[in-house]
């Protein structure tokens, strides 16, 4: 399975934008939903962003968080996408 770097932002910005501390993974789905992801997909971004550091899986809930790494990251493509428009 690929790795799809516009569905990260999208599952991040999710995380970050929702009103809840965390999410579950059927929750981001339908964050998402506009781009039609399989849930299974979805579950392995989540655990590729678990592996960066950029989520954390709350084992008790079994929901998900973004971590403070992950809105750095978040904010670092936010910045690279500005200073490409930039440049235009």
């Amino acid at each position: 399975m690929q790795r799809d770097f516009d569905l990260v932002v999208t599952i991040l910005g999710a995380l970050r934008d929702s009103d809840a501390a965390s999410l579950s993974a059927q929750d981001i789905k339908t964050a998402v939903a506009e781009d039609n992801e399989s849930l299974e997909l979805i579950c392995h971004h989540m655990n590729l962003l678990a592996d960066a550091g950029l989520v954390k899986h709350i084992e008790t809930s079994g929901n998900w968080r973004i971590t403070w790494k992950g809105y750095d990251a978040l904010e670092q493509d936010e910045d690279d996408e500005d200073d490409m428009e930039d440049e235009e």
